[in-house]
């Protein structure tokens, strides 16, 4: 079963926007050589609702191929209708990934019961680990945890979920309601150390894209060697960069920068997303000097 810090990656693109499966390739090999405890590929950090089908394939492939085992490949698999939902999670499997990261269907909004259909319907069809993925502020679309009880004692293929909605309160009541049939991850980036208090067993983490062995160090702090004051010093230091990913609404593009000034890739982003400005960039070269990332 899942557990640890999983990094949600970035796509690297060239001067003109066509993904760069080299510059992926090294990111994906200094995660590896940084401690990574696993990858997310088309993810939202990774502008998948920008990406071709061919595009996605292309880069799941490239990230398996390149851990070539050394470490866990969650391949996100998320559509508006639950049948593209099945087909990206059949072609995960057959690529080789892990394991899956879904949304619930995000434009049309579903009800409880259409959302645990949908669930229900990928996990009949696909004999894979499924994330499921609850992320109501950009969706508009709550599970709630009474459906996520409900799929836990469908299926034991639903072997975690990531919560992205940014309350505190709901691993109480995912842990309540589900008790160990699933693994809580933390979707919201500067709640990390109090989910993992909370009982989080692992991170899909946005910042871990620049700061993977720092990203990891934390979680063995908190989670596993119950070090709270040594993890809380961590956590503050991470603080100001996990406020500015979590909340400028500027992920992708605050990540391929610093990327950019670490020497990784370049910092372009697919429209309608726009570059960075001038003071965007001053302020992230203040934080990146304080990290010493750069």
């Amino acid at each position: 079963m899942f557990r640890g810090v999983y990094t949600v990656l970035v796509t690297p693109f060239d001067s003109k926007e066509e993904v760069d499966y080299e510059d992926l390739r090294e990111i994906v090999k200094w995660q590896l050589k940084e401690g990574i405890h696993g990858l997310i590929v088309n993810g939202t950090t990774s502008e998948f609702l920008s990406l071709e089908d061919d595009e996605r394939e292309k880069i799941a492939v490239t990230v398996i191929e390149t851990v070539a085992g050394k470490a866990p490949v969650i391949v996100g698999s998320s559509a508006e209708a639950t049948r593209k939902a099945i087909f990206y999670a059949k072609r995960a499997k057959e690529l080789g990934a892990q394991g899956v990261l879904v949304l619930p269907s995000y434009y049309f909004k579903p009800n409880q019961e259409e959302i645990f259909q949908h669930f229900k319907m990928i996990v009949d069809t696909i004999d894979i680990m499924i994330i499921i993925y609850n992320n109501p502020l950009t969706t508009g679309v709550d599970i709630k945890p009474e459906t996520v009880k409900r799929l836990v004692e469908y299926h034991p293929n639903f072997s975690a979920i990531k919560d992205s909605t940014g309350d505190i309160k709901r691993i109480r009541q995912l842990r309540l309601l589900c008790g160990d049939k699933i693994k809580i991850f933390c979707g919201w980036e500067d709640l990390v150390y109090e989910s993992f208090l909370m009982g989080a067993e692992g991170w899909v983490s946005v910042i871990s894209n620049i700061m993977p062995r720092l990203s990891v160090r934390l979680f063995e702090e908190v989670v596993e060697k119950k070090n709270y004051d040594d993890g809380w010093e961590i956590y503050r230091s991470m603080l100001p960069m996990l406020e500015l990913l979590e909340y400028r609404g500027k992920a992708p593009q605050i990540l391929k920068y610093c990327l950019e000034r670490m020497g990784f890739c370049s910092s372009v982003v697919r429209a309608p997303r726009i570059p960075l400005n001038d003071e965007e960039k001053k302020e992230i070269d203040i934080l990146l000097r304080e990290l010493d990332l750069v």
